[in-house]
């Protein structure tokens, strides 16, 4: 039976996609996006349905929108991510697919032609609301989700525009409570969702809802992604075959705490299993994709709780909008962190353009105007729940100051010149008012708030091209006694080019000398850290980061590397060389990137990248980013085995 249900998922995984390999196309915006910051942002949500598709073993391709037109004469079902503004000539091409039988599936457009096309007009846009999740009616297509959770900020509402089209998903707040808005608009001309799809938890029904919609318009997607949740879901990704995982999970339990957790939980996976593999074999492909996760669940439970827990570890999580997983309420945050194993928390608090706390230096953040002082709030929690708090503060980078302001500090001198003569949005480590300014807000912090550390974030230059300014020049003439000419000088032909870099390393490495000193006069005993980048020694001439001196020379307590890959093997190859610096034997905390642009980790990637630390001998780590994702998804499994107390 295993030998002939292998072969069919063989052949479903790997001839079907084949036959079908363009009945979906992805439009990537780019003419139908009005800026850059669009543009970009309509990458990032498309970056995340694609991968969905891949996951989901859909066959896609990825176009821009001035490519559209061939690529729709080859495709059934056309996704429309985040396209604000077609253009008149891709609405001309999008319409002809559409009356040739093809179908569409919108996302969060905000044109009233492309509305019109699928039978629906356009509403109003809102936002502040709470819109929290999405629930779908009895008009929706089978094999949808019942509830698919999201926390959507903003909603450019449609409305069916005769009765060919209607409503078959409604808001509803994240607490159960129904709301008026649509959610999904359905017509034989396709679907259209009120927002973006975004990658903040629940996954699963997610990448269901999508290749549910899908389905609708193109039924052979089902067969391949069938085959391709039951192979993922019954070994986990990282298993070669159900076999194996069935041998190697109980046995990784043996003698651990969780053992008869583990194995009870196998017991109920292989006859989940038995039944899934009928069920492929009968060609009941939709019931294999709404029931694989259950499998996938059970092995999961059974994998987290087979490892096992390190006491006095470090186990911190990032931060990175400083406002906690429910933002007015850090307490609730803070009190679920600790159930999950969670020791530190790093959150934003401050860069040289806003804060997230009451400051008399820095302009308050959206946050601390909408939510109130976050880092005294955060710190109170924190410390009622048993965490420490390393407060985060992004040095030099300016990119999302107001326009007055850059134009301001252009003006000045105080930004980074590149070897180009173009200015960037960082202020320059150099200068003397730019270091005051950075070193009096943490001053400000460590005075008035109990923050057990200061972790620095952009801790380093932008790149290899500057800084060129003429702060910079004047200043090296000053510390050398040697003026440069021409400036900048030639990349091709400078004799002086790794002393300069070498110049350019003190500047950052003064700066963080400066920080700790000051820091530890105001508290004795506050943790100096940084998020660094790990390719070390790279990254001391790249980008003037000499971390690996700063551990040695103290004054910096740890570092937390970005190790962000998705390569198990790769990343314990950075742990291993990073531990093995002079001077650096317990003070890396290595950063998984858990949700970081580089790499997007399951639960069982987060578990083989611990294990793989602590094998090297790294006594603690980071997880970028808290989310729901990580709250949700991963936390949960940690905690089973690894992160138990």
């Amino acid at each position: 039976m295993r030998r002939v249900l292998y072969g069919l998922m063989l052949f479903l995984l790997l001839c079907v996609p084949r036959s079908y390999a363009a009945g979906v196309v992805l439009v990537r915006a780019t003419v139908s996006a009005p800026n850059e910051a669009e543009r970009k942002y309509g990458e990032t949500v498309n970056r995340h349905l694609d991968r969905w598709l891949t996951e989901m073993n859909v066959p896609h391709e990825v176009v821009d929108d001035n490519q559209v037109g061939p690529a729709l004469a080859r495709a059934r079902v056309a996704i429309l991510g985040y396209n604000p503004n077609p253009p008149r000539s891709e609405l001309a091409d999008l319409k002809a697919f559409v009356n040739r039988g093809g179908k569409l599936i919108v996302f969060y457009s905000a044109d009233p032609d492309l509305a019109a096309l699928l039978h629906m007009k356009m509403g109003k846009y809102q936002t502040g609301g709470a819109w929290g999740a999405i629930r779908f009616n009895q008009q929706a297509p089978p094999h949808l989700p019942t509830i698919v959770y999201q926390d959507s900020r903003n909603i450019r509402l449609v409305h069916p525009s005769d009765t060919s089209a209607k409503v078959i998903a409604s808001w509803e707040t994240a607490g159960g409570k129904a709301l008026p808005d649509p959610a999904w608009v359905q017509s034989d001309r396709g679907a259209w969702m009120t927002h973006v799809m975004l990658d903040d938890g629940d996954s699963w029904s997610k990448k269901r809802m999508l290749l549910g919609l899908v389905g609708v318009y193109d039924p052979s997607v089902w067969a391949p992604a069938a085959a391709r949740c039951l192979q993922e879901a019954s070994t986990l990704g990282k298993f070669k075959t159900f076999a194996e995982a069935t041998q190697a999970i109980p046995a990784l339990a043996t003698g651990t705490a969780e053992q008869r957790r583990a194995k009870a939980a196998m017991a109920a996976v292989v006859a989940l299993y038995n039944e899934l593999a009928a069920a492929l074999n009968d060609r009941r492909y939709a019931e294999v994709v709404e029931r694989s996760q259950g499998l996938r669940a059970l092995l999961l439970e059974a994998y987290g709780a087979a490892q096992a827990p390190r006491s006095g570890e470090l186990r911190a999580v990032w931060d990175r909008f400083g406002m906690g997983l429910y933002p007015g309420d850090w307490n609730r945050t803070c009190r679920q962190l600790a159930l999950q194993g969670v020791t530190d928390i790093i959150p934003f608090v401050v860069s040289p353009v806003e804060a997230n706390y009451d400051s008399r230096l820095v302009p308050a953040s959206a946050t601390m105007s909408t939510y109130g002082n976050q880092l005294k709030q955060c710190v109170e929690a924190a410390h009622r729940n048993g965490l420490k708090v390393h407060a985060w503060k992004i040095c030099w980078k300016v990119d999302n100051a107001d326009a007055d302001v850059l134009k301001k500090l252009r003006k000045q001198g105080r930004l980074q010149v590149t070897d180009k003569g173009e200015t960037l949005n960082w202020l320059c480590p150099s200068n003397l008012e730019n270091i005051q300014v950075e070193k009096d807000a943490i001053r400000e912090i460590v005075k008035n708030y109990g923050v057990d550390g200061i972790h620095l974030d952009y801790i380093r230059y932008s790149d290899g091209h500057v800084c060129f300014c003429e702060t910079c020049r004047a200043a090296y003439a000053r510390d050398t006694g040697r003026a440069l000419t021409p400036w900048p000088p030639p990349a091709d032909k400078w004799p002086l080019r790794k002393e300069y870099y070498r110049w350019r390393q003190a500047q950052i490495t003064r700066f963080v000398r400066d920080v700790s000193a000051l820091a530890r006069t105001v508290r004795p005993g506050i943790k100096i850290s940084a998020a660094v980048y790990g390719k070390y020694p790279g990254c001391v001439e790249g980008v003037g980061q000499d971390w690996a001196a700063w551990l040695q020379s103290g004054i910096m307590d740890f570092v937390c590397p970005m190790d962000y890959t998705t390569n198990v093997t790769q990343f314990a190859e950075y742990v291993r060389n990073q531990v093995s610096l002079p001077g650096t034997a317990g003070k890396v905390y290595p950063g998984i990137g858990v949700t970081a642009t580089e790499s997007r980790l399951d639960p069982i990637q987060v578990v083989d990248q611990i294990v793989a630390l602590r094998k090297e001998g790294a006594p603690g780590f980071a997880l970028f980013e808290l989310n729901h994702v990580l709250e949700k998804e991963v936390l949960p499994i940690l905690s089973l085995g690894l992160t138990g107390r």
